[in-house]
């Protein structure tokens, strides 16, 4: 495990109630955006995700994430990694190995976007403590504000705005604080404890299948002359979705730092996008690359619907035929592994042929819609998801020479390629 060293943010005698501020949001930051989780990833031997200012990497045997920080440093932190497939041999069975990639990705995600948070609390405290001592300099009698300004308030409000979000959805229920040791201030992703991730993943899962799946058939079913068993209800419990995921995407896009995660995400595919048609990893040269990635996270929700509805066809024709209502509804979440293990399976075929016209074609609904959840990124937001990149590849290189150098075989995931589709 190594860290990159960077120049801890100051601290000034304010600090500790800004502190005491972001532990209580934390968690709440997390959970508003774990949904978010399922929506980044881009073939080489790297998926990633994008988190607040940065980007996280993901290979086979280890991840990395890279922040970019307040005084223009980019912090990394890397992690090895053993994949619950490497040596369960049923966990790579298809469509097994796709609810377990997923739920691999979410645990990932959300220890890389922990990290993210506490930096980005420490870049805003970083920004007060330079302001004050500018203003200090500037005047050496002036007595330190007790208070801060309004512009102060919402750009510290800025990190913890999803929390509130977080908070309402959840029922009012209050923030759970996360671990935080004061003698270790260091972001560190191993602080984030089972109780906090069984937590987000908790959220992140009821919140998607409660918004993506029961509240659409549970309004059809209300809809006067549509058959249950019609062709039609599906078809408009489709539509449904796909309205609720465009108004999603476009209310969280509204959202300040989500704008800049969306710009992190494009530098995440292009980064990547880069590296598999072997151009180099230079920033201005990235940057030129697409934005767009066939095995890109949106794509894959989009076909959770789009599968989802051939699925529930069947489920029609055979032992939902004459259903109540309650079974009807409930099928829905019961039925969701099957058809995210179909997704997956789709996405890792495109990812081994993403040159064919004729299969991008088909693919086409899940590339428009990323047009959503990226947004054009910068030469020093590339320099970034390069940072991240590098640390993973560089780090599979070597370990590669080295089992090779010590007649060692790989483990069983070597040839298996299941993680790249969503990391």
């Amino acid at each position: 495990m190594t860290d990159s060293p960077a120049r801890r943010a100051p601290v000034t005698d304010s600090a500790p109630r800004v502190l005491r501020r972001s532990r209580r949001a934390r968690l709440g930051w997390i959970l508003a955006r774990t949904p978010h989780v399922l929506l980044q990833a881009p073939a080489a031997a790297v998926g990633g995700q994008a988190v607040m200012d940065g980007v996280m990497m993901r290979g086979p045997h280890s991840w990395a994430v890279a922040i970019r920080l307040h005084d223009g440093t980019i912090a990394v932190k890397h992690r090895e990694l053993v994949s619950f497939a490497a040596k369960r041999r049923w966990a790579r069975l298809p469509l097994i190995r796709g609810v377990v990639a997923l739920f691999e990705s979410l645990i990932i995600g959300m220890r890389a976007l922990f990290v993210s948070s506490e930096y980005a609390i420490e870049n805003v405290e970083a920004k007060f403590a330079e302001e004050e001592a500018a203003n200090a300099a500037a005047s050496p009698t002036a007595v330190a504000p007790t208070e801060r300004s309004d512009e102060e308030e919402k750009e510290l409000h800025r990190v913890e705005r999803a929390a509130s979000l977080a908070s309402a959805t959840t029922a009012g229920a209050g923030p759970v604080p996360l671990p935080h040791n004061e003698d270790r201030p260091e972001p560190d992703p191993d602080k984030l404890g089972t109780g906090a991730i069984i937590l987000a993943m908790a959220f992140a899962i009821g919140f998607s299948v409660v918004l993506f799946k029961i509240v659409p058939v549970t309004l059809v079913t209300f809809i006067p002359g549509i058959d249950k068993g019609s062709w039609w209800f599906v078809i408009v419990e489709a539509g449904i979705k796909f309205a609720l995921f465009c108004a999603y995407l476009l209310a969280v896009g509204q959202m300040a730092d989500m704008k800049r995660v969306f710009e992190y995400h494009s530098a995440e595919h292009k980064a990547i996008n880069a590296l598999e048609h072997g151009i180099p990893l230079e920033p201005e040269r990235v940057n030129e690359m697409s934005r767009i990635h066939v095995r890109c996270g949106t794509a894959f929700i989009v076909w959770l619907f789009i599968v989802g509805l051939l699925v529930f066809r069947v489920a029609q024709l055979t032992f939902l035929q004459d259903a109540p209502r309650w079974e009807i509804i409930a099928s829905r979440p019961l039925l969701l592994p099957i058809i995210a293990g179909l997704s997956f399976e789709i996405l890792r075929f495109a990812g081994r042929h993403a040159d064919n016209g004729a299969l991008r074609a088909i693919l086409a609904p899940g590339l428009w819609f990323q047009r959503l959840t990226t947004r054009e990124c910068t030469p020093e937001q590339c320099e970034v998801a390069i940072k991240s990149l590098q640390v993973v590849v560089d780090f599979e290189a070597e370990r590669t020479a080295q089992a090779k150098a010590a007649g060692h075989d790989l483990d069983a995931t070597a040839g298996d390629d299941a993680y790249r589709v969503l990391a």
